[in-house]
């Protein structure tokens, strides 16, 4: 037996005359297929397709840091740059879009609205809407004389008033990019006088004065960048969403109505009107909300894209002396401008 081995040692690797190779490993296996023209590919162990990387990796690869230094170097540059200051609130706010951009997207909408209420839109003769566009020009007309405001986006605007008689509609009142001023019939009961229809107004022409529509078309292509970059690193779109709502779009937007709240309650301040009606409007407006939640005191701030009424009337409450010594100021007192009464709904 041991003879055999020592027969089979000499033998070494050769089987009648031919070697022997070691088995093939599973990693050397390929397959390769062939077309009439001559191409091929192979489908096992292809060198090109296990270097490909997804979108994670190539965020953590050094090569490519260089590249993502430039790109949000870039991004922040254009972003200081396109700083711009609100009119009467003095705040910083990050605007691209260009004005004449933003008048073609508020005719766009106002075209839009027009076609959904025009049969119930008030003549521009009728009572009503004389009286609301009149409570309007004053408060254009302080506007002009606030000197933080940038007369040049006032200038050449006509402002057109629309009354929607809808009673039955959710109380609502807006002002479009380009001078469309829409208030519903439905929200007269809650303004209760001039000076409420003046609080309602100059909020809603405040929204415009701060090019608010500019600054959240603006902000759209960031929050995408954002979720694209959140989607990357969780693959949870309705999380993300979430993320994106809670912690950066509905700030934004309360912020927004909150600095309407503050430039309106300055305009209509030195427009005359009373600004204690202000907190009146908001009190009437809890009270509409509490009803139609059947009493139930619901507070969902966070997931709001406006404030609640209870904290506007608290800032109403803490800017009302800013806004009387404006009011003084504008010397409103001498010509008689008191309180309104009723009018009739």
């Amino acid at each position: 037996m041991l003879r055999n081995i020592t027969k089979l040692k000499g033998l070494g690797n050769r089987v009648h005359g031919q070697s022997l190779k070691p088995p093939l490993s599973r990693v050397q296996l390929t397959r390769s297929y062939y077309s009439s023209n001559g191409s091929s590919y192979r489908r096992f162990n292809n060198d090109d397709y296990s270097k490909k990387s997804s979108f994670k990796e190539l965020i953590l690869d050094k090569s490519s840091r260089k590249y993502l230094a430039l790109f949000f170097g870039g991004c922040s540059l254009f972003y200081f740059t396109h700083l711009d200051k609100a009119p009467v609130s003095d705040r910083s706010r990050f605007i691209w879009v260009s004005r004449p951009l933003e008048l073609t997207i508020g005719n766009y909408t106002y075209k839009s609205i027009w076609r959904q209420t025009q049969q119930e839109i008030l003549p521009p003769q009728y009572p009503l809407t004389v009286k609301i566009e009149n409570i309007f020009k004053k408060i254009v007309k302080a506007a002009y004389k606030d000197p933080s405001v940038d007369n040049s986006l006032l200038d050449g605007i006509k402002w057109e008033i629309h009354v929607v008689n809808d009673s039955t509609a959710s109380p609502n009142a807006f002002v479009l990019p380009g001078g469309k001023v829409f208030i519903f019939s439905s929200i007269l009961p809650i303004c209760a006088n001039e000076d409420g229809i003046a609080t309602v107004l100059s909020h809603e022409f405040a929204h415009q004065l701060a090019r608010h529509t500019a600054e959240n078309l603006s902000k759209a292509p960031i929050y995408s960048i954002l979720g694209l970059v959140l989607y990357t690193v969780t693959g949870a779109n309705v999380f993300n969403n979430l993320l994106l709502d809670g912690f950066l779009r509905m700030p934004a937007s309360r912020q927004m109505e909150t600095e309407a709240d503050y430039i309106g309650l300055m305009i209509m301040s030195r427009a005359c009107f009373q600004p204690q009606e202000s907190i009146k409007v908001w009190e009437r407006m809890a009270n509409f909300e509490r009803n139609l939640n059947r009493g139930n005191a619901v507070n969902m701030e966070f997931l709001s894209t406006h404030p609640a009424s209870v904290r506007r009337i608290e800032n109403m409450t803490k800017w009302l002396p800013k806004a009387n010594e404006i009011y003084e100021q504008s010397d409103c007192s001498s010509i008689g401008n008191y309180y309104k009464s009723f009018f009739a709904m």
